[in-house]
């Protein structure tokens, strides 16, 4: 995948406390723009908790209705690996 070094390094780094909220809110603002922004996938990490597999990977959320990061029980806190990936409109169209 072309973006492998990317999820390696943003799955890496420790999350800032207020993550979920930065991330949603730049995601709603894409969105907001009328862009190709359509939404936002959480990908898991390899070694992500039972909670953030439960998650279906192909599920588009709006970005006031994602589940936050870290999840409430995840082990990894603030080292969690899951991080949050806009859905595009022309990868919608693909499936």
């Amino acid at each position: 995948m072309a973006f492998d070094w990317l999820n390696k390094f943003q799955q890496g780094l420790e999350k800032e406390p207020d993550y979920a909220e930065k991330t949603l809110a730049a995601y709603r603002l894409g969105m907001k723009a009328k862009g190709s922004i359509v939404g936002v996938v959480v990908q898991a990490a390899p070694n992500c908790c039972d909670e953030a597999r439960a998650i279906a990977p192909e599920k588009v959320f709006h970005p006031d209705e994602a589940p936050k990061l870290p999840l409430p029980h995840c082990p990894w806190q603030r080292r969690c690996g899951c991080i949050y990936r806009p859905a595009m409109s022309y990868q919608q169209s693909r499936t």
